[in-house]
């Protein structure tokens, strides 16, 4: 009797497991049927698990954002920790943005509670994550006490997008005095400099991080009261002609001094088209057609943006920037590559990407993402593949974009319905285990 006693309590935690292992993936596998019935996946409204995904996201990205401010971990970070560093601002800039995209998508169609209602402290809490001055301690080490005044794009570009996205949502923000200076500074600076480029770092130039600058002061514009409408103009000259050696699309970037260009990468150049469509529309087209022609590769099981042109990287490649790249796709490419679609007003693209994106997040029951999740840096950004996810998913396309005609698509990729496939087996394979266990517990 006893020993039928231990073998009814190990069947009901066993019986138990097989259920809780059966929703896991389950789910995911109807996330992936859900989104593929998604008119709206492609753009150019949000993609409709993104309403579901950012409210669950909201709760726990003000809780990090107001613990990574309090606890100064910034402080403690060497050079070289380029995840630990930049991500957790850019992962702000990421949830600010798409919370704004799906409030603007609210007020065309309002249903439920407003996201920049429920997401107000959030909101706060990313946008004075930004504005903290601790924050800045790396940047801080490559320019000085100068740093707000000397070049130094890329962080100065988040700063500005963040603080002027909490005051196109919420109608104001606390950091204006901030904001005023440097989007002030950093255009005339901009504006002045020989090539219309500045540095992110010290002989580094990153062209698609000026693009992203002048899109943010220039979004900055609509709640200060400025017009940088010219200098934004000015500014393609950094982009064209000799700043673009191959002719087509603007290096990857500028290195050493004086400044030589590398090669077109795909992910710089997905990243540069989230931008340039809100800034010159008829560059962007002429852009976005040569990144497609160059870099977009489609086989049966996988499609997506190369990191490097036909030919080469063929062979496993990972870096910061890029991601692991496999069979020339890089994870940084197509990621980005997805938010410049939409942006473009490429449907056919964002959709192919969009999918295979739900598929591979594996979304969990509450709400959450977990391959996101583990590709983001656990320690001091472990938010930032969730927030890039819905920024990505409810970006919508610059006023006069799309629909863009798209490349030589077929089905969608097979790895969607694959990986939809096992799961759903696998669940079946669960829901047989939890269901022997049962008799057991009954005859016990």
């Amino acid at each position: 009797m006893a020993r039928h006693r231990k073998r009814r309590w190990l069947a009901i935690p066993m019986a138990l497991v097989y259920a809780g292992l059966a929703v896991v993936f389950a789910w995911p596998a109807f996330e992936t049927l859900r989104a593929w019935r998604d008119p709206a996946l492609g753009g150019p409204e949000p993609a409709s698990q993104a309403w579901r995904w950012h409210r669950a996201l909201t709760p726990a990205y003000a809780d990090w954002a107001v613990e990574r401010r309090v606890s100064r971990a910034a402080t403690t970070l060497g050079l070289d920790d380029i995840s630990g560093t930049e991500w957790p601002l850019f992962g702000s800039v990421y949830y600010l943005r798409a919370t704004e995209n799906l409030d603007r998508a609210w007020q065309r169609a309002p249903h439920g509670e407003r996201p920049a209602d429920y997401a107000r402290a959030a909101i706060d809490a990313a946008a004075d994550l930004l504005a903290d001055p601790h924050q800045a301690a790396w940047v801080k080490l490559h320019w000085g006490e100068d740093h707000l005044h000397r070049e130094n794009v890329f962080y100065r570009m988040l700063v500005i997008d963040g603080l002027a996205t909490q005051a196109r949502l919420l109608g104001r923000t606390p950091h204006e005095a901030l904001l005023r200076d440097q989007v002030g500074s950093l255009a005339a600076e901009l504006d002045a400099a020989p090539t219309g480029l500045l540095a992110d770092y010290p002989r580094q130039t990153f062209p698609a991080d000026v693009a992203a600058a002048w899109h943010a002061i220039r979004r900055a514009d609509a709640v200060l009261g400025s017009d940088h409408r010219a200098m934004a103009d000015r500014a393609l000259r950094g982009f064209t002609g000799a700043m673009a050696p191959t002719g087509d699309l603007p290096p990857y970037a500028w290195f050493g001094d004086p400044p030589e260009p590398t090669a077109v990468r795909g992910s710089a150049s997905a990243w540069l088209l989230h931008h340039a469509p809100f800034l010159w529309p008829d560059q962007a087209r002429t852009w976005f057609g040569a990144h497609t022609r160059g870099y977009w590769q489609q086989g049966r099981w996988l499609a997506g943006y190369r990191e490097f042109p036909r030919g080469q990287g063929d062979v496993f490649y990972i870096d910061v920037d890029a991601g692991p790249v496999l069979d020339g796709l890089g994870t940084s490419a197509t990621a980005f590559g997805l938010g410049a679609a939409r942006s473009m007003g490429a449907h056919g693209e964002a959709r192919t990407l969009g999918l295979l994106a739900v598929a591979l997040s594996w979304p969990l029951p509450n709400g959450r993402l977990l391959g996101p999740r583990l590709m983001s840096d656990l320690s001091d950004a472990p938010l930032l593949g969730e927030a890039a996810m819905l920024y990505n998913l409810s970006q919508p396309a610059a006023d006069g974009m799309g629909p863009v005609p798209q490349q030589d698509h077929g089905a969608p990729p097979w790895l969607v319905a694959a990986l939809a496939a096992v799961q759903l087996l696998l669940t079946g394979f669960l829901i047989v285990l939890a269901a022997r266990a049962l008799p057991r517990i009954r005859r016990s």
